[in-house]
């Protein structure tokens, strides 16, 4: 097996500098941390997480709390995270915190209590709902570990947040009908108690207002983020004696349950009504007909963020900054010009 010394010999360096750079130290230079890392990859060098714990306080893993595992958003970014945790040594734990809201604070201090006790992570990485609430954000206070966020949120003094700029996301997407003649256009909300719902609710008035296209309060639906919600309000909708020419959901798995509702009633899509979501999650292309979206790198945000909480292990806790990634409007044929 390849040891440290041989790294340190392949690159030319000292054998504390490889450690240094393994250990995602500050205060190297970044070609000689590319060196290092080139030279252990060409020497087949493993470190050891066992004997790095020995030397130190971190225990080299990272905890990725979720509200669902059934979420296809909250599995992708997971795919994500696993992934770069995998190529910078440390390890990834999930943890399944389900109906926060029912738990009070001292119960959901506990909680957390416990698990940071028995797994003594060195960061944790938050997905929506979790990342965006006051109550958690409040509780996780009290512990002396470092955070991830996903997703946006209006959190004061919270750091290391990756993103997109959801608002424009949705205005696009909703200019995107607007382009294609549509003048109806209803919108589905997602849970009350995420910024992202509020977010993409604000694009599409904005796009609307922008147009000269009046906001309609009746054409805007409630939701949970859920293919059921999606299809009570699909069947809902279009009942009506009126409705609108496209619906905007606040999220694919809605879509996809409008796009059903308007199977069961027969009403064709895109012909008769054109529906788009949002995240371009595993469901978008399984629908018929394949469903228009916005594209977020779910997987991105997942490596992003594992790898900026462990670049800031080294570091006093002085990161800042919300980091918007970039986002893709995907064409299917969910749309119909009118």
């Amino acid at each position: 097996m390849a040891r440290m010394v041989d790294v340190a010999e392949k690159a030319g360096v000292s054998i504390k500098t490889v450690s240094r750079v393994l250990n995602n130290e500050p205060h190297v230079r970044e070609d000689l941390r590319e060196r290092v890392r080139k030279a252990a990859e060409e020497v087949g060098y493993v470190p050891s997480t066992s004997a790095r714990q020995l030397r130190g306080r971190r225990s080299y893993s990272i905890h990725m709390i979720s509200h669902s595992h059934r979420s296809s958003y909250v599995n992708a970014v997971q795919f994500g995270a696993v992934q770069a945790c995998q190529e910078k040594g440390y390890q990834l734990m999930i943890s399944l915190v389900e109906n926060i809201a029912d738990l009070d604070w001292g119960q959901l201090h506990a909680k957390f209590a416990k698990l940071m006790e028995a797994s003594r992570p060195d960061g944790l990485l938050l997905v929506p709902p979790l990342s965006n609430d006051d109550r958690l954000a409040e509780v996780l206070s009290e512990f002396d570990v470092r955070i991830a966020r996903v997703g946006p949120h209006d959190l004061s003094g919270s750091i290391r947040t990756v993103m997109i700029d959801e608002r424009a996301a949705a205005r696009d997407l909703t200019n995107y009908l607007i382009d294609h003649g549509h003048k109806s256009i209803a919108f589905q909300r997602g849970k009350e108690d995420q910024n992202a719902t509020q977010e993409r609710f604000k694009g599409y008035r904005e796009a609307l207002e922008t147009a000269g296209l009046p906001f309609r309060p009746e054409l805007v639906l409630p939701g949970s983020f859920e293919f059921a919600s999606g299809l009570k309000a699909g069947d809902e909708l279009l009942r009506r004696k009126e409705r609108p020419s496209a619906v905007f959901a606040a999220n694919d798995d809605m879509a996809a349950g409008i796009i059903m509702a308007a199977h069961r009633l027969g009403v064709s899509v895109p012909d008769e009504l054109s529906v788009v979501g949002f995240d371009d999650s595993e469901i978008a292309d399984k629908t018929w007909p394949a469903l228009t979206t916005v594209r977020q790198p779910l997987l991105e945000y997942g490596a992003v963020a594992i790898s900026r909480l462990i670049e800031s292990m080294g570091e006093d806790d002085v990161s800042g900054a919300i980091e918007c990634l970039d986002y893709r409007l995907i064409e299917r044929e969910s749309v119909a010009r009118i």
